[in-house]
């Protein structure tokens, strides 16, 4: 369509707009795409006035403020009447000299005032900017203690660094403490907590008496990860993290405080969510459709043609996925822009890559990054085929990426040097990309069909408001456009919904009305265990995700140790309690001995049960794992899959990562937790001791789960840095030595992460 259409066209909508016939969100995608075909043209004054008008007539002026990236002059010298309004409003919309908010956003912080009580359910678009207007609402407000729930790390970190780093953020930097870690001993007169749920309930378990404040104002975000099945399948099928979401809003809702939930593309609500709204005083804000960045959806079949637009064309020889892909890439290279590649699993991600890399380089920039290069060659293998894709351009994400690594990934990728990002779900996961097109390769996440909520937020990572107008989504041969067009499921909170079935923690948190018989039956019974052993609330108020009746077990099985047992277990807590973190084996064996009566995680089960494969050894194989993790690293591990199992390069670091990522960092963690917690208990049951003077594991917790153990070193961890850098944090004694061995990439991973330790945090 010609430029002179297109404007008659946004004329006619404009006024269409304006007698009801259209709503906004169908306005903002007419100006957002005119804005599209327009932005690398030469414009005239004329043409510039009507942009600035078109842009405050929909209430988002930031379409004009970034036509810069694209048109060297957007000056305006003959300011009219009508021009003269726009800057007007635009001024209305200012919430600093530097910041400014749109129409819809200003919407949402003009709800929140004083004197009253303020809970918003917000549900709205991925390019919305949900996150942006929480801080505005927190300085509108002026509340004194916040706290910020993100569902990850990476997005708990990526926060921390806006707050430090961005002069946009500066009053949150000088007006508050900022905290990521949960054991917090120094508070500010007003904090930040930035959490994930998990953190969360470790600081209220930590801080219950030293936290003196009440808090004020309490975002959480992605909180659809409260109904496990709203984002996997039918099955009645549960894990452990909406279980800790729920939790987390449990205790967020204990007081009458001011509380935002946020997520996108939730549009059904089961009448238990609905209830749960309700209930707590929640009220709904949609802007679901409100698309601040166009999308456009083009399903290739198997057409040999394929018209998109005026810039991109597709002439097909072949209808198999992996020769399409490749022509697809070329062609949105050619023209000079960057793509994402959705595939279900990490198994689809590299295999797309290698036929990707069959192309040749689709960059030359990989020079600039030629450090990050040598450091994956020497830290993990020249063989690994993330690094051959690196050196063609192509970066790969998924969860067996370890995460400093994912981390550089995305910043190559939004700086332009890698031009193809293959990515999983984990893209979904609070990643903040800058790509224009998302090519969608599969219809699933892992084996599983994706469900319509899963789809729009997959479709939702292309597109960044700020960088583009228009996004397209180009989907392959497969069901996504379908899955995008079915009917919504329902979002359904399980504690609100007395025919839902419910783990034994989900009684704890469930009101009697929305519990059967038998749920209640079962309370009683395990209320009576504790009593019977005389446990006080406070112990099961200590790993919230574990239930009553495991603790219970661990509990007893640490009561029927021997005292030959006891003093195996004490050996290992004074070894790990040297500077060094020594292991000793047999009290290790012995400590998941005791817990493996409550592991339901298959793969744990396995590693407990089973003995070395050499039949001499009496300890298992997660006991020699945890070891060796800690002896080597995650080097070591990936060396012994590759040595001792015979296992490709790829194999053994996708397995590696599992391992540390997941069956380490989280999973043997809560375990061992919860023999602390309770093995702390019965010491100070029997000695007649507070539970913090009693030594216990903590260390090795602490190691494991951040690799760790001083605050700089797990704030480092968080942030994802390479080992040496955070050696340097863990070992004051050869700080200076093992500085002078960095190798490049790892000096420049340094100097960032100082300006983010040394700030006010």
């Amino acid at each position: 369509m010609d430029k002179s259409q297109q404007t008659s066209d946004v004329i006619i909508d404009i006024n269409r707009y304006r007698d009801g016939a259209i709503q906004d969100y169908e306005m903002i995608a007419s100006v957002c795409a005119y804005y599209d075909l327009v932005k690398n043209e030469t414009l005239t004054q004329a043409d510039l006035k009507f942009l600035k008008y078109i842009s405050s007539v929909i209430g988002i002026p930031h379409y004009f403020d970034f036509l810069s990236n694209f048109t060297e002059d957007t000056s305006i010298n003959d300011i009219d009447l009508g021009t003269f309004s726009s800057f007007i409003y635009d001024s209305t919309l200012h919430t600093s000299e530097d910041t400014k908010i749109h129409k819809y956003q200003k919407e949402i912080l003009n709800k929140f005032t004083t004197n009253q009580l303020n809970r918003y359910f917000l549900s709205a678009s991925t390019s919305f900017g949900k996150t942006h207007i929480t801080y505005e609402i927190i300085k509108k407000m002026g509340y004194k203690n916040i706290v910020l729930i993100f569902p990850t790390i990476a997005l708990l970190s990526e926060n921390l660094e806006k707050i430090l780093t961005d002069k946009n953020y500066e009053y949150f930097k000088s007006e508050y403490a900022l905290h990521t870690l949960s054991d917090v001993t120094d508070f500010g007169e007003k904090n930040i907590f930035i959490y994930t749920p998990e953190r969360f309930l470790s600081f209220i378990e930590k801080q219950h008496s030293s936290f003196k404040h009440n808090f004020d104002f309490i975002f959480i975000d992605e909180v659809y990860k409260i109904d496990n099945e709203y984002i996997i399948d039918e099955q009645t099928k549960e894990n452990e993290r909406d279980v800790s979401y729920r939790i987390a809003a449990f205790y967020a809702l204990l007081r009458r405080i001011d509380i935002l939930l946020a997520g996108p593309y939730i549009e059904s609500y089961n009448p238990s969510f609905k209830r749960f709204l309700h209930d707590n005083e929640f009220k709904i804000l949609d802007y679901n459709k409100h698309e601040i960045v166009n999308k456009t959806y083009h399903n290739i079949k198997t057409k040999k043609h394929e018209l998109l637009d005026d810039v991109l064309t597709f002439d097909f020889e072949s209808n198999g996925k992996g020769d399409r892909l490749r022509h697809i890439v070329k062609r949105i290279n050619n023209i000079g822009e960057n793509c994402i590649v959705y595939c279900s699993g990490q198994g689809g991600a590299e295999s797309y890559a290698r036929k990707l890399i069959k192309l040749g380089p689709l960059t030359k920039d990989y020079m600039i990054y030629n450090d990050f290069l040598n450091h994956i060659e020497k830290e993990y293998h020249p063989k690994w085929g993330l690094l051959k894709a690196l050196k063609y351009g192509i970066g790969i994400h998924h969860g067996s990426v370890p995460k400093y690594i994912q981390k550089e990934i995305i910043d190559l990728f939004n700086n332009g040097h890698l031009k193809v990002l293959l990515s999983t779900t984990t893209i979904t996961e609070g990643v903040n990309t800058s790509a224009k097109n998302l090519i969608v390769m599969h219809s699933k996440k892992g084996d599983k069909p994706l469900k319509k909520f899963d789809a729009k937020n997959i479709a939702g990572r292309a597109g960044r408001f700020l960088h583009h107008y228009s996004e397209r989504v180009i989907v392959l041969q497969n069901k996504f456009a379908d899955v995008i067009n079915q009917e919504d499921e329902e979002i359904k909170h399980k504690n609100y919904d007395i025919e839902s079935p419910k783990d034994e923690v989900d009684l704890f948190y469930t009101k009697d009305e929305f519990l059967i018989d038998e749920d209640i039956a079962r309370k009683v019974k395990v209320e009576a265990e504790q009593e019977a052993r005389g446990i006080p609330e406070e112990v099961f108020d200590q790993y919230k995700i574990i239930s009553r009746s495991d603790k219970i077990i661990v509990y007893d099985g640490i009561k029927a140790l021997s005292p030959h047992q006891r003093m195996e277990i004490d050996a290992l807590i004074r070894k790990l309690n040297y500077h060094d973190l020594i292991v000793d084996w047999k009290g290790l064996q012995l400590v998941l001995d005791i817990v493996r009566p409550i592991v339901n995680n298959q793969k744990i089960e396995f590693l407990i049960n089973t003995k070395c494969l050499d039949g001499t050894s009496p300890n298992s194989l997660l006991t020699n794992a945890i070891i060796r993790y800690l002896e080597n690293g995650f080097k070591g591990q990936m060396n012994y899959y590759i040595n001792d199992c015979n296992e490709k390069v790829d194999v053994a670091i996708n397995k590696t990562a599992k391992f540390v990522y997941n069956t380490l960092k989280y999973q043997t963690v809560k375990y061992l937790g919860v023999f602390s917690i309770m093995y702390k208990f019965c010491i100070s049951q029997e000695e007649d001791i507070a539970m913090d003077d009693v030594p216990s594991i903590d260390r090795l917790l602490s190691k494991l789960e951040y690799n760790a153990l001083t605050e700089k070193g797990k704030k480092a961890s968080d942030y994802g840095v390479p080992l040496n850098v955070l050696k340097y944090y863990e070992n004051d004694d050869n700080a200076i030595s093992i500085k002078s061995r960095f190798d490049s990439y790892e000096r420049s991973s340094f100097e960032k992460i100082q300006k983010i330790i040394n700030r006010k945090t």
